[in-house]
């Protein structure tokens, strides 16, 4: 059963759907291209985008790998997916789904890569997404989490005014914050690399002893 949060959610970025792929969300496209640039992409990998939006970041990985894998997106939003699904009319290998982060569907051990850029701030059970990401990641498959981080005073004032105007808003995380969401659910820090202030990139991997 869908709750008052994800409804806040679903309706924000319905709404948002209508215009996401114009020109003034290039920004947002460019961070997703250099967060992708992190990641050690091959040919025949099984990906995953949580909260892929109108589809970019899938779209392009799919094309970087020479269209070659099993590509996939979801969303919380119908708006988002029916736009991401129309983008990639043509390709069987990319589907895209409407899907809750908590409840992702697909089974244990299938994706070599996920990714999840600026969305992570919106989950209200991060512990539950992150335990979704390790059971369906593959053994030393690996998680990119781009997003703003609140690794200082500035940031963490910034992340109390959004809680209180934005109702979608959950949390901006600490680097500190995600090292300890990985590691209680059996994932190891590889690294957390600026990619801009305030953004940066969380990459984690599938540790043998959790699998």
């Amino acid at each position: 059963m869908i709750n008052e949060h994800d409804k806040i959610n679903e309706s924000k970025w319905d709404r948002r759907s209508q215009t996401y792929d114009n020109k003034r969300f290039d920004y947002m496209r460019l961070m997703q291209k250099i967060a992708i640039s992190q990641m050690e992409l091959t040919e025949n990998i099984n990906l995953l985008d949580i909260g892929c939006g109108t589809g970019w970041a899938v779209i392009y990985i799919a094309r970087t790998v020479n269209w070659k894998g099993n590509f996939f997106g979801i969303d919380i939003s119908d708006g988002m997916i029916e736009k991401a699904i129309n983008n990639s009319k043509g390709f069987d290998n990319i589907n895209f789904q409407k899907v809750n982060a908590e409840q992702i569907p697909f089974q244990d051990n299938f994706f070599d890569k996920i990714i999840c850029t600026n969305s992570f701030h919106h989950y209200p059970n991060p512990d539950k997404v992150m335990s979704e990401i390790n059971r369906v990641l593959k053994l030393t498959g690996r998680i990119y989490i781009l997003d703003v981080t609140s690794d200082d005073f500035f940031i963490k004032w910034v992340n109390k005014k959004v809680q209180n105007k934005e109702p979608a808003h959950v949390s901006f995380h600490s680097s500190f914050e995600y090292k300890e969401l990985f590691l209680k659910n059996g994932l190891r820090l590889i690294k957390s690399k600026r990619i801009t202030y305030p953004l940066k990139i969380h990459i984690a991997e599938k540790q043998k002893n959790f699998a």
